[in-house]
């Protein structure tokens, strides 16, 4: 008996270093994840995103979600032709399919309903989630979203995870462009399987933003009034690529 305990300690030593060691390092990268954006935060991109966020980060709200309006709407454009027929436009041939705001449309299926699964909301999700991250952006980047990334330029013109963006662009901003870039892949992603769902096949895919002002509760009995409306515009952009597997799941 004596003997397997002696046996035993090493083992548990050992268990409790590497659990000590590991827990360390959480604590460490939850700490700089979390904090303001610092030299080590930065070298530490885009590892810290993909262990904390990775394919489970589902824009969950901890402790005060907001309420979901119907003043946020999520539209999507597809260019139906190949992508060197659409990268001509019109002028070259190319078919694009007409504005569809892909909120209305969930919204068909939340009336009356207040159990409605996460699946029929997504396009709000997004919306939420992306349009701080432009807003984040600075005034010429911001701008730049605009214009059409396609054939495999990257927006902004930069592989944000490369040496050179760290070299060439101040690291407060790298960080808030870091941030975009992810949301608009989720956001294309999910305009990717939309197209695909509706039109068949697609090889580029553009978005708008759309925030509709609400009427005020006091002013709920009177007569309405033109209310104002703020969009923001992502150019085209290259299809992402899924598997027939997630296609099909989709549909």
């Amino acid at each position: 008996m004596s003997r397997s305990r002696k046996s035993a300690r090493p083992l548990t030593v050992a268990v409790l270093l590497i659990s000590g060691v590991l827990a360390a390092v959480h604590i460490f990268a939850t700490l700089v994840f979390t904090g303001p954006s610092t030299p080590i935060k930065t070298s530490l991109e885009p590892q810290l995103s993909n262990y904390f966020l990775g394919p489970l980060d589902q824009g969950w709200s901890l402790f005060a979600p907001g309420p979901y309006s119907q003043d946020e709407y999520l539209l999507v454009q597809a260019c139906l032709s190949t992508a060197d027929v659409c990268a001509k436009g019109s002028k070259g041939g190319a078919k694009f399919s007409e504005w569809r705001n892909v909120t209305e449309e969930e919204m068909l299926h939340l009336s009356g309903n207040i159990f409605a699964n996460r699946g029929s909301k997504q396009s709000k999700v997004i919306h939420g989630r992306l349009w701080p991250t432009i807003n984040d952006l600075s005034d010429e980047h911001a701008n730049e979203i605009a214009k059409p990334f396609v054939l495999g330029n990257p927006v902004f013109g930069y592989d944000l995870d490369s040496k050179e963006a760290a070299e060439s662009i101040p690291a407060s901003e790298l960080q808030d462009m870091r941030s975009y870039k992810r949301m608009e892949d989720v956001a294309v992603g999910f305009a990717t399987l939309y197209a695909k769902e509706q039109w068949g096949s697609a090889s580029m895919v553009q978005l708008k933003l759309r925030r509709d002002a609400v009427t005020p509760f006091a002013q709920r009995h009177k007569p309405e009034k033109e209310l104002s409306s703020s969009e923001r515009l992502i150019g085209w952009r290259d299809v992402k690529a899924f598997g027939e597997d997630t296609v099909a799941s989709w549909s």
